[in-house]
């Protein structure tokens, strides 16, 4: 390997690290998805309640700091190979606090 590769790999390991992989929820209910029995709720406030608890789940629970060690940390672990481990666990951490927020709004959760 030559210093030019090296540098080269490194580069790319900065700017993958510039960019975010965590994915948001969307502030409305996926089209032929549905987390409740659309029978059983009021269509509009049910839309205002589930993009209200997206932007909840979506809330970045670390706040200040995380943003101080955000480079640091997305470098070191997308050069241990984590970013799939880390961006699914966060994805799986978003859908569990939408549901428990609709849940705890009085929907009867399905999924």
């Amino acid at each position: 390997m030559t210093i030019r590769t090296l540098v080269l790999s490194a580069c790319c390991l900065a700017a993958a690290a510039c960019t975010t992989l965590e994915p948001q929820i969307a502030a409305k209910p996926t089209q032929g998805y549905d987390l409740v029995d659309p029978a059983k709720v009021e269509v509009a406030q049910y839309e205002r309640d589930y993009a209200q608890c997206a932007a909840l789940a979506n809330q970045d629970s670390t706040g200040v700091e995380h943003t101080a060690t955000k480079a640091l940390g997305t470098v070191a672990d997308r050069a241990t190979f984590g970013i799939i481990g880390q961006r699914s666990s966060k994805d799986a951490d978003r859908r569990a606090v939408l549901k428990r927020c609709l849940t705890g709004r009085g929907y009867n959760v399905l999924r």
